[in-house]
C-alpha cells in the first residue's frame, strides 16, 4: 500500500485554490460581505457612527448563514462529479496519487478560498467598525469569523459528499440546492411541528416551549452556527421578532462545537467511501 503523500495533497489543494479564487461569484459574495457588514453596522448605530460589534454580528447571523453555505456549495458541488464527467478526474487518478489525497486536497484547496473570502469580507468590515467605535467585543467577533469559516467547511464537506455520490454534474447541482434550502426552511418545519403537536402562539410568545423545540437545532448546521455565535458573545437568551428564548443548558458551548464537528466529519467520511467505490 502506498504511503500517504502530503506533497500530492498540497499540489491538488494549490490547483483547486488557484482555479477557484478568481471565481466571479466568490469575488462578488466577498464584496457583499464587506458592504453588508458596514452598512448594517451603520444602520444600527446612531446615524452618525457605526453600531457595536455584538449588535452588528447578531443582525448579520441570518445573512451570513445564507451567503457562506452558498459559497461552499458553489465551490464544491461539481468538484468530483463534474471532473469525472469531463474526464479530468481520470487524468488526475492516472498519476501515483491516492483518492484520499485527492479528496483532502480538494477540501483544503476549496476551504482556503472560503478562508480568504471570509477573512477579507468580515475582517475588513470589522476593522472599519473597530476604528470608529473601538475594539469592544473583539473576542466574540473573532470567534464569529472562525465559526463562519467552519460553517463554510461544513457545507463544503456536505457539497463534496453529494458530488462524490452523484454520477453527473447536474444531479450534484440538485443535491446542493436541496442541502441549501434545507437550511432555509428548517426553522419553518420545526415551527410547524410545534403547532401540530399542540403548541400555541401564546406559549411561543411567552417563551413557554418544550426543550425539543430548541434542541432540534442540532439537525441544522446553520442554526447550530447561529446558536454557537450567541454563546461566543456570552449570551444565554435569543431575542428576535418579539420572541425571547433561553438557550437550553444542553446546548452548552462544548456540545455545540461537538455537534458542528460531527456535521463536518460525517459527510467527509461518507464522501471518501463514495469516492473510493466510484468507478472512474
Amino acid at each position: 500500500m502506498k504511503k500517504f503523500n502530503p506533497r500530492a495533497m498540497y499540489t491538488i489543494a494549490k490547483k483547486e485554490f488557484l482555479d477557484n479564487i478568481r471565481n466571479k461569484w466568490v469575488i462578488l459574495l466577498t464584496f457583499l460581505f464587506v458592504l453588508i457588514i458596514v452598512l448594517f453596522s451603520y444602520a444600527t448605530g446612531s446615524g452618525e457612527t457605526f453600531g457595536d460589534m455584538e449588535t452588528t454580528v447578531f443582525g448579520l447571523l441570518g445573512i451570513s448563514s445564507i451567503l457562506i453555505p452558498l459559497i461552499a456549495i458553489i465551490l464544491g458541488f461539481s468538484t468530483i462529479s463534474g471532473e469525472a464527467e469531463s474526464g479530468a478526474l481520470y487524468v488526475v487518478l492516472s498519476y501515483p496519487v491516492r483518492r484520499v489525497e485527492v479528496l483532502l486536497g480538494k477540501l483544503l484547496g476549496l476551504g482556503s478560498v472560503i478562508i480568504v473570502s471570509v477573512f477579507i469580507g468580515f475582517g475588513l468590515g470589522g476593522v472599519v467598525i473597530a476604528l470608529t467605535v473601538g475594539p469592544e467585543s473583539w473576542v466574540g467577533y473573532i470567534a464569529f469569523i472562525f465559526l463562519s469559516i467552519f460553517l463554510g467547511f461544513i457545507y463544503l464537506s456536505l457539497s463534496i459528499c453529494i458530488s462524490a455520490f452523484c454520477k453527473r454534474r447536474i444531479t450534484s447541482i440538485g443535491g446542493g440546492l436541496l442541502v441549501f434550502f434545507w437550511s432555509m426552511i428548517y426553522e419553518t418545519i420545526v415551527t410547524a411541528i410545534y403547532f401540530v403537536t399542540g403548541g400555541s402562539i401564546e406559549d411561543l410568545m411567552a417563551s413557554i416551549i418544550p426543550d425539543w423545540f430548541y434542541n432540534s437545532v442540532v439537525f441544522s448546521p446553520s442554526d447550530l452556527f447561529q446558536t454557537t455565535v450567541y454563546r461566543a458573545f456570552g449570551g444565554s437568551t435569543i431575542e428576535a421578532m418579539g420572541f425571547s428564548v433561553t438557550i437550553p443548558e444542553f446546548l452548552s458551548p462544548i456540545n455545540l462545537i461537538i455537534f458542528l464537528i460531527i456535521w463536518f466529519l460525517v459527510p467527509l467520511v461518507l464522501a471518501y467511501i463514495f469516492f473510493k467505490k466510484r468507478d472512474i
